[in-house]
């Protein structure tokens, strides 16, 4: 299973090398958007990463993120406090929350990460925006 996240991560990396200019997430593995009643879409999105460090800065504009751990360890701060989740745990995030690129992040070394991530967005609104 960790050679195939490996495999995975540095596959993302060999697609996406030649757009450095704008700021993405490593190890998206599939992603699927279903139409929902109200105008509203829901995106639900698998990603496997290892020794990923932080992500970028961003924020959600959608009615709140769910992260689901499939598998491995991940991080969040989205309580206030950085908290490590593993296996079967999960964490939701704010709508407009901003976060990533945080100095204070832990160091999870060479930990891998299976996420499913799961989001309900105003359809024709993006789910993620970058922050510089």
């Amino acid at each position: 299973m960790r050679l195939f996240i490996i495999f995975i991560t540095l596959l993302t990396f060999v697609v996406s090398a030649d757009d450095h200019e704008q700021p993405k997430f490593e190890g998206l593995l599939s992603s699927e958007v279903f139409a929902l009643d109200g105008g509203m879409e829901l995106y639900i999105e698998k990603r496997a990463t290892c020794n990923a460090g932080t992500t970028p800065k961003h924020f959600h504009p959608a009615a709140g993120t769910l992260v689901y751990v499939l598998d491995g360890v991940s991080q969040s701060k989205s309580t206030g406090e950085w908290k490590n989740y593993t296996t079967g745990e999960y964490w939701y995030e704010p709508t407009d929350w901003v976060h990533g690129g945080e100095a204070d992040a832990p160091d999870l070394g060479d930990a891998c990460t299976e996420l499913l991530v799961v989001r309900v967005v105003d359809k024709g609104k993006k789910h993620t925006v970058f922050v510089e």
